[in-house]
């Protein structure tokens, strides 16, 4: 089965946002109990919306200059993207109803 969250870095990111399709960033880190709280809905939405959302997330803690060119200030954060631009972010444990409302709007 292929993995449906990309392990995003400072080499793929841009290739992501210049899909044709929206992209949801999770800027997260290991050490972060929130951020092991959201992975599983993160993992369930990224199998609802497959081929209309690319999801991917970003390990802070390895990819400071990541979490500083998009001002991540705490985690969880996520970042929707569309067309390439920031269209929207949220930050702390979301749940998966406010994140598929969220998907829902990106994706249409």
């Amino acid at each position: 089965m292929r993995e449906r969250i990309i392990q995003a870095t400072i080499g793929n990111l841009p290739g992501i946002l210049r899909s044709e399709q929206p992209a949801a960033i999770d800027f997260w880190a290991n050490w972060c109990k929130p951020c092991h709280v959201m992975a599983p809905i993160l993992r369930d939405l990224a199998g609802e919306f497959e081929g209309r959302v690319i999801f991917a997330k970003v390990d802070v803690q390895n990819n400071q200059d990541l979490s500083d060119q998009f001002n991540i200030w705490k985690i969880p954060t996520l970042v929707f993207f569309k067309k390439g631009k920031e269209w929207d972010r949220v930050s702390g444990v979301k749940t998966r109803r406010e994140l598929r409302k969220i998907l829902t709007k990106l994706s249409s």
